[in-house]
């Protein structure tokens, strides 16, 4: 057990779930506070949101890598294709939208056009969950077509039993990941004031998401 949390949070990804676990229980925390432990709690879950964005300065280069392997694929004209393709494109002008302005996040250089360009970098954010959410209900949709399609024949041997259990961990796989777009996608909505729903709601749906998310990297660790 110590031996796996080492693991877990010596690992980019599993300090950064560690990091947004503590951001999201502050916030929530903060709700239920007053005076100057708010303010510090508060603080807090900003701190920690910009420790945050150092983890996923350079995420720009793998989300346009997925998508240059996506245009050189063949077979690009699938509708699973085309949604990952939108949602990497969206992901990765997120990242570089982001990066211009964490300069200004860290207060070495204020510049005037911030709230602007993180206002459209929030907008890609939200596309790129949509996209993401839209792409795992089309997988699920496949898949649960393809078992319906696969019954009715012979009865199979060991060997079918073993492609039914690693459908069955795709789709659970699928569900698991259709739930944390869900929550995350919440988080751009509440910074575009396209649908407030206060910081309660955000960091326990962070909370959940992240959760879920970790649970992954943990198993891999």
């Amino acid at each position: 057990m110590i031996s796996r949390l080492n693991r877990f949070v010596n690992n980019g990804a599993g300090l950064e779930k560690t990091l947004r676990l503590i951001q999201s229980m502050a916030q929530v925390a903060a709700v239920f506070t007053v005076g100057s432990t708010a303010v510090r709690l508060t603080t807090a879950k900003l701190q920690l949101a910009l420790t945050r964005r150092f983890f996923r300065f350079f995420g720009f280069i793998e989300s346009f890598q997925r998508v240059s392997t996506l245009l050189s694929k063949e077979g690009m004209g699938t509708v699973s294709g085309w949604l990952d393709l939108a949602k990497w494109t969206c992901f990765g002008l997120y990242f570089i939208l982001e990066d211009l302005t964490i300069l200004h996040a860290m207060g070495v250089w204020a510049v005037p056009w911030e709230e602007r360009v993180m206002r459209e970098a929030n907008t890609f954010w939200f596309y790129a969950l949509c996209f993401s959410l839209t792409g795992t209900l089309y997988a699920l949709l496949s898949s649960g077509s393809s078992e319906t399609r696969g019954r009715g024949g012979k009865k199979k041997n060991a060997r079918k039993s073993e492609k039914v259990a690693a459908s069955k961990a795709v789709s659970s796989a699928l569900w698991m990941q259709l739930l944390i777009d869900g929550c995350d996608l919440l988080i751009p909505a509440e910074l575009l004031n396209w649908m407030p729903t206060g910081d309660l709601v955000i960091g326990s749906t962070m909370i959940l998401s992240t959760l879920l998310a970790a649970g992954g990297i943990w198993a891999r660790v």
